[in-house]
């Protein structure tokens, strides 16, 4: 009995951050359920076939899951009040505990390591999103705070004009939040490259996202970035190996064609005309139709991409990646892979992942979570 005791006793100490912000912050941005019945647990214990993480087990004896800033996040609980069911999320990652959900369509999983990462939906790479469960928690919160008035409203200016991204100041100011309370979160570290790139500091960009490939060296998306703002900088020899590992991270032959492509560009950038040729020779191993569909990307472009393409490269991004192009020559796409025009495919996976990095919202979100908080 005293040992339960204490046990309790840990993990009310454990969530102190957490239950300080429910307290705070405005009613309705956190909603947490009651504890949840050990019943409960050994039930969905039972149903896994294997204990639950330790420290998600921890936070659901405080509390049976939480929704965090109207369904911006929905942590999974194991009883009948759940917010949202564990039962009822899909657990296809082996090793892993699939456990809360996003608005945006991501979804976080507890690893063996007792690591938080985050999958965008219908994509096989991961990003380190948190380096333990209550750092990852609370860090959750304290980013996405920074997006809400007294009111519980949206603060204003915190979007873009056409509402369609969080300014990078506030972009920025949440990255290094979240930096603060878990700095061994690579997503947070990348978000922070991403808004320093948009505020033209990209030195200091080059330093966060050389941090976030260091932190998550598994990750494709870090590299690519931490290419280009090397690129953007004239520093071709320092974005050609970005490119590379990029390459080799991701996990579809298509996706690593276009990285390679970037790596020919940045080989032919660093005078390195060996490497642009094996590079080249690799990218159309890897997907044979690869210039015929920068040809297409090309010619087929809507408006947004046309604009893009003219743009050549110019860094417009996020809390996260929307890419430009370079060169958007039919002839030139065809002569050479090396003037790569940011094919359709990788474009579209890359800027919906820009967007989502720190949970940043769309138009159609931001008019849900408001119509909720009323």
């Amino acid at each position: 009995m005293a040992r339960r005791r204490r046990a309790a006793a840990g993990d009310a100490a454990f969530f102190d951050r957490f239950r300080s912000a429910i307290a705070r912050l405005p009613a309705g941005l956190i909603r947490a359920l009651p504890p949840a019945g050990p019943e409960d647990v050994a039930r969905a214990e039972t149903a896994l076939g294997h204990p639950l993480p330790p420290s998600y087990a921890s936070f659901l004896r405080s509390f049976d899951g939480a929704d965090l800033f109207h369904e911006s996040v929905v942590l999974a609980g194991v009883g009948a009040r759940a917010p949202r069911s564990l039962a009822a999320i899909v657990q296809d990652r082996p090793g892993e505990l699939v456990f809360a959900e996003a608005l945006s369509g991501d979804r976080f999983a507890l690893d063996a390591a007792g690591r938080v990462l985050r999958y965008d939906p219908g994509a096989d790479e991961r990003a380190v999103a948190g380096s333990t469960f209550d750092r990852w928690l609370d860090a959750t919160v304290a980013r996405e705070q920074i997006l809400f008035g007294p009111d519980g409203e949206y603060a204003p200016d915190v979007f873009d004009p056409l509402g369609q991204e969080i300014v990078p100041t506030i972009a920025l100011r949440q990255a290094e939040r979240a930096l603060k309370i878990d700095p061994g979160a690579a997503d947070s570290e990348h978000a922070r490259g991403l808004a320093l790139a948009r505020l033209g500091r990209r030195e200091t960009a080059l330093e966060a996202l050389r941090a976030a490939t260091e932190l998550d060296a598994d990750n494709p998306w870090p590299w690519f970035d931490l290419g280009r703002t090397a690129l953007a900088l004239g520093r071709a020899a320092n974005a050609l190996p970005a490119f590379r590992h990029a390459a080799t991270a991701v996990s579809d032959d298509a996706t690593a064609a276009r990285l390679l492509a970037w790596a020919v560009r940045a080989a032919g950038a660093a005078g390195d005309e060996a490497s642009a040729a094996a590079l080249r020779a690799e990218a159309l191993t890897k997907d044979p139709h690869l210039v015929d569909g920068l040809v297409r990307a090309v010619a087929d472009a809507d408006d947004e991409a046309r604009e893009e393409a003219s743009r050549c490269s110019k860094p417009r991004r996020p809390a996260h990646r929307s890419r430009g192009a370079c060169r958007s020559s039919r002839a030139s796409v065809s002569v050479s892979v090396s003037e790569f025009v940011w094919g359709s495919r990788l474009r579209a996976r890359h800027a919906a992942r820009v967007t989502r990095i720190g949970h940043a919202r769309l138009p159609r979100t931001r008019t849900r979570t408001r119509s909720r908080s009323r």
